[in-house]
């Protein structure tokens, strides 16, 4: 807000309005001046004006009715007004000048120190009005505003909740009825291995092979992405978990199905309140990923563990294995997005973005932390429940 101020004095004698500038003058203080009550009002309805120091006595139109004037108009009706009179019927002139709306009352011949005083006090009121109004104003403004951010939001949370279901009953439909010409390219190329093995030869043999390959590769991207779009839709249901107990029962069951030998160090987890079902699948997950990008390690090693805070509960997997470089760590949780190609390690690419929806449901986040031949670490967090 700027710190100038604008004050119009208004008095029929120039001698007079030059006296009274002389004794106000400060370098922030801007001065306009009138010698009829006519010009006055003009000034006053032209000009932001932020003090007005009126004459009572002057000819065709008295400082009273310019007063008047000035109150009964919308533009000036707040700006305050000192009177300022040698007029002998002192506190007659004194009451109808309060009576026209004047804020305070100068006799003449002025008292220096008291007229400067006065008019430094009223300036300073009249400015932190001003600044307060400016204040509201933008509060008001403000507010208009967040009124229509939140409306704008309501409309397109509806707008992205309405293309994640139709997103989701897309991929679920496509899915289904990618399956059914894909179970005719599995069963007949196993035919034809089966029937035709001796007339196709080696390289018909290798062909049907590739077939089958990529025939079942594509149905393991098809399961990705149903298990993808389920986890939108599953309903979260809470409960004490002993976390411990979870991730035990989860090695246990990889390890009985993995050729990879690893080393499995498991610290303190701490028991969290979340979907049973869900967190188990993120368990499963990252476990089975550490376990197969620290396979080609010749000493692999996974560390599994937990810390805590006021707010959140934080779990890790560690591993020593392949690792990635942090420039594209960005990619790593979105659908078919890899670090390595199906040649290093096989893989659908949807496991980490299952991973991050179920943890966003929970309310926590995850994200990872990783040296190219060096391992990687994968944290995800619960909110704390009391």
């Amino acid at each position: 807000m700027s710190t100038s101020v604008s004050i119009l004095i208004i008095d029929d004698k120039r001698e007079n309005i030059f006296a009274m500038e002389k004794l106000l003058e400060r370098p922030e203080r801007n001065f306009l001046s009138a010698t009829n009550g006519t010009d006055g009002l003009k000034l006053a309805l032209s000009k932001n004006i932020d003090l007005i120091i009126l004459d009572v006595q002057m000819p065709e139109m008295d400082g009273f009715e310019v007063a008047q004037i000035l109150k009964s108009n919308k533009r000036t009706k707040d700006v305050p007004i000192i009177f300022a009179s040698a007029e002998k019927k002192e506190r007659n002139s004194i009451m109808k000048g309060f009576e026209e709306g004047a804020v305070d009352y100068l006799s003449k011949p002025l008292d220096p120190e008291l007229t400067k005083a006065k008019v430094s006090v009223l300036l300073k009121i009249q400015m932190q009005k001003k600044e307060l109004i400016e204040k509201n104003n933008a509060l008001e403004k403000a507010e208009v505003q967040i009124k229509q951010l939140n409306t704008d939001l309501q409309i397109n949370l509806g707008q992205l909740e309405y293309i994640n279901k139709e997103l989701e009953s897309f991929s679920y439909s496509v899915s289904h009825d990618l399956r059914a010409p894909l179970r005719a390219i599995i069963g007949y190329s196993k035919m034809i291995e089966e029937d035709f093995g001796e007339i196709v030869g080696a390289d018909g043999k290798r062909l049907v092979s590739v077939v089958q390959s990529n025939a079942n590769k594509m149905n393991k991207l098809i399961d990705g992405l149903l298990q993808f779009s389920k986890s939108g839709k599953m309903e979260v249901s809470k409960s004490e978990i002993d976390m411990d107990g979870l991730v035990q029962h989860v090695i246990h069951d990889i390890c009985d199905s993995t050729q990879h030998p690893v080393k499995i160090t498991v610290n303190q987890l701490y028991p969290a309140k979340a979907d049973n079902m869900l967190i188990t699948q993120v368990w499963m997950n990252l476990i089975s990923n550490a376990i197969k990008y620290s396979s080609a390690k010749e000493n692999p090693q996974i560390e599994i563990g937990s810390t805590k805070d006021d707010h959140s509960l934080i779990f890790f997997v560690k591993d020593n294995g392949a690792g990635f470089s942090m420039d594209y760590a960005d990619k790593l949780f979105g659908v078919f997005q890899r670090l390595h190609s199906a040649e290093e390690f096989e893989g659908t690419g949807v496991g980490l973005a299952i991973v991050q929806r179920i943890i966003n449901r929970h309310g926590g986040r995850v994200w990872a932390e990783a040296q190219v031949n060096k391992g990687a670490t994968f944290y995800f967090s619960l909110p704390v429940i009391q």
